[in-house]
């Protein structure tokens, strides 16, 4: 996966191929199937290359189909739903070859003031530069070999609090950012907040189970995610992930998830994926 920000940039160099079409680049991994943070966020890109780019997103609804292939190229396929006054609208298709893996609407405004309000920033938490290194705690839990510790070179991740059972469910909280300084550009950094926003979402629907999230006796995978954009951001200064799940059943976790920034709610998400317990 990318080790810096510019290897994790150039995901987002996608090549257009025909009018409403483009194709991404792979990163080199160790994993067997693609992140869905990177097809999340390069469907992303894909669609804002079709919209004026005074439009911003401001949400987004995928689902994950099919494991995506980490050597094989990966195509979008643009269908331009809307363009109206104020709202662009997109429905992107991701194939490999002729499987669809992935499917994504999403929706784009020009900004324009209004009424403004934001949740505050959760305070029963430890700083950053207190709180331990997720890769150190994984490393610790599952010894070094485990490949997930080195999959997200280019983000630093801390755990802002120990993770815990709730009356609500389970809850964990992060503090993320890229370790390095990323452009000045609105798209570029809500791509990489898209793209950050599924590392960790899924595991806090084991938290009240005693069942690990790496675990061999866990199925785990994304089934879908839907993700609202409040406010700008700056994905090199740090974010407080806060996320929830209020419900498991069925095989499948269900979490919820807020982005902090400056004491204002910068995006919010949610997931459902499967957690299969196995023999």
């Amino acid at each position: 996966m990318p080790k810096d920000v510019t290897e994790l940039l150039s995901l987002f160099d996608l090549e257009q191929t025909g009018e409403l079409t483009f194709r991404g680049p792979q990163p080199q991994t160790r994993m067997q199937r693609l992140f869905g943070g990177q097809v999340l966020a390069q469907t992303l890109i894909a669609a804002a290359r079709t919209v004026d780019p005074l439009r911003i997103p401001h949400s987004l609804n995928a689902y994950f189909l099919r494991p995506g292939a980490p050597d094989q190229p990966l195509d979008f396929d643009i269908e331009v739903m809307r363009d109206g006054k104020t709202f662009s609208n997109r429905r992107v298709i991701a194939r490999q070859g002729e499987r669809v893996i992935f499917e994504m609407t999403t929706s784009f405004q020009f900004p324009e003031p209004g009424l403004d309000h934001s949740a505050s920033t959760p305070t029963e938490v430890s700083p950053p530069d207190a709180s331990p290194e997720l890769a150190d705690v994984l490393g610790r839990r599952f010894g070094a070999g485990v490949a997930l510790i080195s999959e997200w070179d280019a983000l630093e991740v801390r755990l802002a609090a120990r993770p815990a059972p709730t009356s609500n469910g389970g809850r964990m909280l992060a503090w993320v950012r890229t370790k390095e300084e990323m452009p000045d550009d609105a798209l570029l950094n809500t791509a990489v907040l898209a793209y950050l926003s599924d590392m960790t979402l899924l595991s806090v629907t084991t938290v009240p189970h005693e069942v690990e999230f790496l675990s061999p006796k866990l199925q785990a995978a994304s089934i879908d995610h839907a993700m609202w954009f409040h406010r700008p951001v700056h994905v090199d200064r740090w974010l407080l992930y806060d996320m929830i799940s209020p419900s498991a059943s069925n095989a499948r976790g269900f979490a919820m998830g807020r982005l902090f920034q400056d004491d204002a709610a910068v995006a919010s998400c949610a997931q459902e994926g499967l957690i299969r317990v196995l023999d």
